[in-house]
């Protein structure tokens, strides 16, 4: 059995549900909106009956039943009963990535986040195997000098998303990794569940304060209108910058909201790493040929001084979804953050040229996809050969 810390949080849902009639988690559709007399439990579980083999780890380290319906041996199979390619249980397709409705969004449309298929070329991982997040750890690469990857982690569904609701967008955890990237300030009570989200949305009626949780559902929610096909992602609550999707993201690829990284000697016992000598400034290798150097980001959760509003937001609008402050189209209040370049599940972008680069010190185009980690393809990015860049800089 794999030790996932399945977002199927059984033993906290059924404490914070005891505090008092009514408590619920707030999120959409059958991942949210419990009562004392839901049904939707029966949608998922069976108490004495279930048969699948997918366990959970409470805070004792005790891996225990998830009492999940059908024979799913991996969450991403359970999930994709109602996701999946054949499924009927839900119009959001996320293994095709496309949407199979109109209700709420395009029919026949791109999902926000992509989609895992084989037509995909670079998607996150999500079928229980392990995975080392790139710019992971304190240094990019902790511990796995050869690779490039940081701390390893079994990724699945549940290791980004809590089916039973949370204080984020989209069922989005509120702890990740072991960093709190959302949640419930204090620890909640019936009299005072006050959210503390890190990513919201502009969709129509989203509860800019994230979801509390003892509203009856997104689903119950008056005005409420998501939309899985036109992105409205916003900025952090408050605007604070280390808030926001990056933030969130940020608890896997740690180094990827920072210009430093602690770095030690201690990491390279192959002795690449001479303090003596080297800053201790974001120095790693990041397996692009150049070795063990300082490295730089592009900011993120950041303003977007240079973006030219007469030009690319009216004659061209930009085809990257631009984070904002309010559900305004004028181009007025604007921000950069990771899903303004990349797809959270997984893109069909392709690569060519110089974006299709084996070694990036000697860069031959076209001669293999070394210099678009991490799955040497395309890196989740929305727009072909790097179109992503050109985009905002417009050169």
């Amino acid at each position: 059995m794999r030790k996932l810390t399945i977002a199927l949080a059984i033993a906290v849902a059924a404490s914070v549900l005891l505090l008092t009639p009514g408590l619920a988690f707030a999120n959409f559709a059958i991942h949210g909106g419990y009562s004392m007399d839901t049904d939707a439990c029966a949608g998922c579980h069976r108490a004495h009956t279930a048969a699948s083999s997918i366990t959970w780890t409470n805070d004792s380290d005790e891996q225990k039943s998830a009492l999940l319906l059908g024979t799913a041996d991996e969450v991403y199979e359970f999930c994709f009963t109602c996701h999946g390619s054949d499924a009927s249980g839900a119009a959001t397709n996320v293994e095709d990535g496309f949407y199979e409705s109109d209700d709420y969004g395009t029919l026949g449309a791109d999902l926000n986040g992509g989609g895992f298929g084989m037509a995909f070329t670079s998607t996150h991982t999500f079928n229980g195997s392990t995975w080392g997040a790139w710019g992971g750890g304190e240094t990019g690469r902790d511990g796995i000098i050869t690779t490039g990857y940081g701390e390893q982690i079994v990724m699945s569904c549940s290791s980004c998303h809590d089916v039973h609701g949370s204080a984020n967008y989209r069922l989005l955890k509120d702890s990740v990794n072991g960093v709190r990237v959302g949640g419930y300030d204090p620890v909640p009570t019936p009299e005072d569940p006050t959210p503390t989200p890190f990513v919201v949305s502009n969709e129509t009626g989203f509860p800019a304060g994230g979801w509390l949780l003892h509203e009856p559902g997104a689903a119950q929610v008056a005005g409420y209108t998501p939309n899985y096909t036109t992105p409205q992602y916003a900025k952090a609550p408050g605007e604070d910058p280390e808030k926001g999707i990056s933030a969130w993201c940020r608890a896997c690829h740690t180094q990827y909201m920072t210009t430093t990284g602690a770095v030690t000697e201690a990491l390279y016992p192959d002795g690449t790493f001479d303090s003596s000598t080297q800053t201790a400034t974001g120095f790693y290798d990041a397996n692009d040929g150049y070795g063990f150097v300082t490295r730089h980001r592009h900011p993120v959760n950041t303003e977007m001084g240079n973006f030219d509003k007469a030009e690319r937001g009216v004659i061209q609008p930009s085809r990257l979804p631009l984070a904002t402050a309010s559900t305004d189209t004028t181009w007025t209040d604007y921000w950069v953050d990771c899903l303004t370049c990349h797809v959270s599940h997984g893109t069909k972008a392709t690569m060519s040229g110089f974006a299709n680069v084996f070694d990036s010190t000697d860069p031959v185009p076209d001669s293999g996809s070394g210099g678009v980690d991490p799955t040497n393809s395309s890196a989740l990015l929305r727009l072909d050969d790097r179109g992503v860049c050109q985009d905002c800089h417009n050169k």
